[in-house]
């Protein structure tokens, strides 16, 4: 699923029922995939059992984010939650929620965390964060590792997105920039507005 995905919407402590508007508003204008935070664990589990009610088995994917326990593994494999980004790389976490069944989109950084993500036969990463090192990094990444493709997560805008894209990442994923922490009702237009700019630049490299 996930080597498909060019971009990825972040909701990231949103009240379940702005969440479930900014999805609905996001894939009005093309948007397809999602990662639910929990950052706030509580708060994003509820968004996402919501999310799993009303998407599951739809062209609509919504995923978790900021995994980081196996008890969150545990009630996302419940939920059937089809993936999973995780902040950094923990090889724990990762290897139990292979187990578990899901497609993992682990965050890495630098070379060791690269092959370590490789020897657990993960090739799609989430750089993180993207704008660390500019966007040349990721072709200075992609030299010792072919193999790997990478999604662009952190420092993602509308000014920077088309930038990520042309230096190499696979995808980019936004956050704050398409959806505001605790967004609600009025920045729904703005979100809209954004969603449909993003689908625009990403649709020059589909």
């Amino acid at each position: 699923m996930l080597e498909k995905v060019k971009l990825m919407a972040i909701i990231r402590e949103v009240e379940p029922d702005h969440t479930k508007k900014a999805i609905e508003i996001l894939a009005d204008v093309g948007v397809r995939d999602f990662e639910i935070s929990l950052s706030d664990s509580e708060l994003g589990l509820e968004c996402i059992r919501q999310a799993q009610a009303d998407y599951a088995g739809t062209e609509i994917h919504v995923g978790a984010g900021t995994v980081s326990a196996k008890e969150e593994l545990d009630i996302l494999a419940e939920l059937k939650v089809p993936y999973i980004l995780t902040p950094g790389f923990d090889r724990e976490i990762i290897v139990y929620a292979q187990k578990k069944g899901f497609e993992v989109l682990p965050g890495v950084l630098t070379p060791t965390e690269v092959q370590m993500a490789v020897n657990c036969g993960i090739k799609r990463l989430k750089l993180f964060p993207a704008n660390a090192f500019g966007p040349n990094y990721v072709k200075g990444l992609k030299g010792p590792f072919p193999q790997t493709e990478y999604f662009a997560v952190g420092g993602v805008s509308l000014e920077t997105a088309a930038s990520f894209l042309e230096n190499g990442f696979a995808g980019i994923a936004v956050g704050s920039n398409l959806v505001p922490k605790r967004a609600k009702e009025q920045d729904m237009a703005a979100i809209r507005e954004k969603g449909r700019r993003y689908m625009e630049i990403v649709s020059r490299f589909l």
